[in-house]
């Protein structure tokens, strides 16, 4: 039994894995030709700015300009940081509840579902107790 589970989760995993890869190496591909475009871009701005006002004016202009994108981008992280992250800890026990009622109730898993079951929740508690460090106090 536990074989055959081992394999589905590992097909599944695999999978999941493979599938994220390759998302992240489009990412990674569109975010190589942005910049590329951006660059292409900047200078077509600094030869229109350099006809206009001169290449040290062009190129102040174009420094300054990214220097406020890069405060911007600085603002906005710092907001993302700082918003408090949505607990979904009762949402995720909800949605798991029917599901372990119905493997605890099924004669072919039994009470081994409820025990592996049981060891995994207590496994998640513990790490996250762990990862945090503990709320009682010790350093």
């Amino acid at each position: 039994m536990l074989g055959g589970l081992t394999g589905l989760v590992t097909r599944e995993v695999g999978g999941a894995v493979r599938r994220n890869v390759t998302v992240l190496v489009l990412y990674l591909l569109a975010g190589l030709l942005a910049i590329s475009a951006a660059g292409y871009g900047l200078d077509a701005l600094h030869t229109v700015l350099a006809i206009s006002y001169g290449a040290i004016a062009a190129s102040l202009w174009i420094a300054g300009g990214l220097f406020v994108a890069a405060l911007l981008a600085v603002g906005i992280a710092l907001y993302v940081k700082r918003k408090p992250r949505p607990d979904r800890r009762l949402a995720a026990a909800v949605a798991a509840a029917p599901l372990a009622a119905s493997l605890v109730g099924n004669r072919k898993f039994g009470w081994r579902a409820g025990l592996v079951g049981g060891v995994v929740v207590l496994g998640l508690i513990l790490g996250r107790q762990f990862a945090r460090g503990g709320d009682d106090g010790e350093v």
